[in-house]
């Protein structure tokens, strides 16, 4: 029976690959150029970042650059060339971010053709359970800011928790390695008109101003998603040489192996 499902997961994830691919060949083909197999100047990481969001891949690539860990405005200065390819991925239906993480990861990985990395955001109501969780994105779309601020007027507890979920796949069918960040704040009337999302309703705790009213610089400092890409910029630069040796079509193993353990905010 185990095997079965096995199969039958196989199956429908190589059916949605498919799928995929022949959508976004029709929408775009130049994003879906093979990476280099061979590094990138001053010895760079190829690397794959699937997301139809705009907003959240300027604000990966700002806290990569602050960290040293891209290109930025000199070219073959970093460690990572990080390469935008914009497509929404199916997500499971699943409560466990870090489950839909990494089967996205996975279908990322088979679509580019090499190291991928994917995001997943969820934003829990503490009054709620937890929900939204993972399909905040679906509430926004159809509530917007202010009808996610209107679902806890009835309740006293306005506090939440913002959780972004970094998956990164070496290569196709490799296991995925996790980044989890985290922010603790409180869920306000919509305030502000900068960032995206629901920034407009979240004030982080420590601060007195939503994500909206903060500059991009400060937000990236405070938010989930600054955390976890920190986690993974220091991944990056702890595991760079066997990277680089996969990267290149050498096998890395013994002391040179990566280092698969996953992270998360207490780390």
């Amino acid at each position: 029976m185990t095997s079965r499902i096995k199969s039958i997961k196989s199956q429908n994830r190589t059916v949605i690959l498919a799928v995929l691919i022949l959508g976004c060949i029709c929408a775009s083909v130049d994003s879906f150029a093979a990476p280099s197999t061979t590094v990138n100047g001053a010895g760079q990481l190829n690397i794959a970042f699937v997301t139809g969001n705009a907003m959240k891949v300027r604000e990966v690539e700002m806290i990569l650059s602050e960290q040293g860990s891209t290109n930025g405005t000199h070219p073959g200065s970093g460690l990572v060339n990080l390469r935008v390819v914009k497509v929404d991925l199916p997500e499971i239906q699943e409560v466990n971010t870090e489950a839909i993480a990494k089967e996205k990861a996975l279908l990322g990985a088979q679509l580019a053709g090499g190291p991928c990395l994917v995001e997943d955001t969820s934003l829990k109501f503490h009054a709620l359970g937890g929900m939204p969780g993972p399909y905040i994105k679906w509430f926004q779309d159809r509530l917007k800011s202010d009808g996610l601020y209107k679902i806890l007027t009835a309740y006293e507890d306005k506090s939440a928790t913002a959780v972004c979920t970094l998956a990164f796949c070496p290569a196709p069918h490799a296991d995925p390695i996790l980044f989890t960040g985290e922010c603790s704040g409180t869920i306000v009337a919509p305030t502000g008109k900068g960032g995206f999302g629901w920034d407009s309703i979240f004030v982080p705790d420590g601060e007195e101003e939503t994500f909206s009213c903060l500059s991009t610089e400060r937000k990236n400092q405070l938010s989930h998603r600054g955390d976890a890409v920190r986690q993974w910029a220091r991944w990056l630069s702890a595991n760079q040489e066997a990277l680089m040796l996969r990267q290149d079509g050498i096998p890395a193993i013994g002391h040179k192996g990566l280092d698969f353990k996953s992270y998360s905010a207490e780390q």
